[in-house]
């Protein structure tokens, strides 16, 4: 069952750039452009993912391509929200900083891209420290808080934290 919990920590592991998302947004704000980043292989997580779920508590996992960070609510009770926070390792690649320069507003930009993050799983706190030991390419990005169903991001962006 795919649900997170309040109390779950977060934790993403860093995508590959766009590769599997947002390339209608990306040819209407590069057009026929062609560029490395646009065809560099999506990782595949499986391999990664399946070493924790089989070992550990997993509560919920969620691939994040086409929808974005709007998948996540997908996993939630109506009482949780998703917090994400900006205090964290996985930085977006370049691509997502020059889609915002070139006039994607916050919320745009985490409805349409995985922002750096391709991979996101919640487990109780309890397994965090095994989390971090197993997936040494993840890190703590936030946590399952009290809630109405939302997934709040703070903007890698800006200062603004992007409710979705």
């Amino acid at each position: 069952k795919n649900e997170f919990r309040k109390g779950d920590i977060l934790f993403g592991i860093q995508s590959g750039g766009v590769p599997s998302n947002g390339f209608t947004k990306i040819r209407e704000v590069f057009g026929d452009e062609v560029r490395e980043e646009f065809v560099s292989p999506t990782p595949v997580y499986f391999d990664a993912v399946m070493a924790l779920h089989s070992a550990h508590d997993v509560h919920g996992m969620m691939h994040i391509t086409g929808g974005a960070f709007t998948k996540l609510k997908d996993a939630l009770r109506n009482s949780f929200d998703v917090r994400i926070t900006k205090n964290h390792s996985l930085r977006p690649q370049e691509i997502f900083y020059e889609l915002y320069r070139r006039g994607l507003h916050d919320k745009e930009m985490y409805k349409t891209f995985n922002c750096g993050i391709g991979f996101v799983l919640a487990v109780p706190p309890g397994e965090a420290d095994n989390t971090l030991r197993l997936l040494k390419s993840a890190a703590t990005i936030g946590e399952i808080v009290k809630g109405e169903g939302g997934v709040l991001v703070d903007s890698m962006f800006s200062e603004h934290t992007v409710v979705l």
